[in-house]
């Protein structure tokens, strides 16, 4: 039997109040705004081509097309049609870089008031949603719909992301507190079941991919006739097993981590399984 894509998928029932973990974040990237002075706005961040500023640019760009599009229903920049990933991602990329040009005319000041503008408005509308609705599209999880609560993850994960990228940039280690990070990691970790769908595998077949550091879990992927699904208890056959510390997860997963850190991972097993494990990402776009 081959594994089908994404198993039985993630459950309905929100693990979390993600508006109130978005209000947590915005708190945070308030606070660490608030103490840069003018040479740190202009460093280079890990984005290419943007720096600290323009990396902030970008976050209020996602703020004002996130309350256009799921407060307003309004869709005024809609990608093209029947894309494939690599020009969807090229289309995506274009109109990122357009906004943040576009944006350099912009102060820090004028940019931090807009992120303090529209971050409660952000919060207003995740409340707004039903997240137990299966109607979201999150393509890196799944090719059918999702519950939304999945897909708010998925934002508030693109967030704390960039907040990690502005820390390094500024020379600071990343914010790796749970309260925030563990939500993250969790939402991050259903690429895994979707991923694996490309191999083969035989009922009761287990992947177990073990996370150490400030946030530590320890999941489990157990093949089924319908695909694989995340377990507390392995089947009855290891396959592979993965582990990394809690800043080699989150990178990994976000096409953060440099080749020497991927080395570092620890791994047995099955290298085709491996492989997969290596360059699942839940992001859009190609693995490096």
């Amino acid at each position: 039997m081959t594994a089908q894509h994404g198993g039985t998928g993630p459950p309905a029932e929100p693990p979390w109040d993600v508006a109130a973990l978005f209000v947590a974040e915005r708190a945070r990237l308030g606070e660490l705004l608030a103490g840069l002075g003018p040479e740190d706005w202009q460093r280079p961040s890990p984005c290419p081509g943007w720096t600290v500023l323009g990396l902030c640019c970008h976050l209020a760009g996602d703020d004002l097309g996130f309350l256009a599009r799921h407060r307003d229903g309004y869709y005024g920049t809609p990608p093209p049609e029947n894309a494939g990933e690599g020009e969807f991602v090229a289309w995506l990329d274009d109109l990122q870089d357009e906004w943040v040009r576009a944006a350099r005319r912009l102060s820090p000041r004028v940019v931090t008031g807009l992120l303090a503008w529209a971050g409660p408005q952000l919060a207003e509308t995740l409340r707004a949603e039903d997240p137990r609705a299966c109607t979201a599209n999150v393509s890196w999880a799944g090719t059918g719909p999702v519950p939304v609560w999945l897909d708010q993850v998925r934002e508030l994960s693109e967030y704390w992301i960039h907040r990690q990228q502005l820390l390094q940039a500024l020379g600071r280690p990343s914010d790796l507190r749970a309260d925030l990070a563990g939500p993250v990691l969790d939402g991050l970790r259903w690429a895994y079941p979707f991923r694996l769908g490309q191999v083969h595998a035989e009922p009761g077949d287990t992947v177990t991919i073990s996370v150490s550091g400030p946030v530590a879990p320890t999941w489990r992927l157990v093949a089924t006739p319908d695909g694989w699904e995340f377990r507390d208890e392995p089947g009855q056959r290891a396959v592979a097993s993965l582990g990394m510390t809690t800043e080699q997860a989150w990178r990994l997963l976000t096409n953060n981590l440099p080749a020497a850190e991927r080395a570092r991972m620890t791994a047995s097993g099955d290298e085709t399984v491996l492989g997969i494990l290596r360059r699942t990402r839940a992001i859009i776009g190609t693995p490096r």
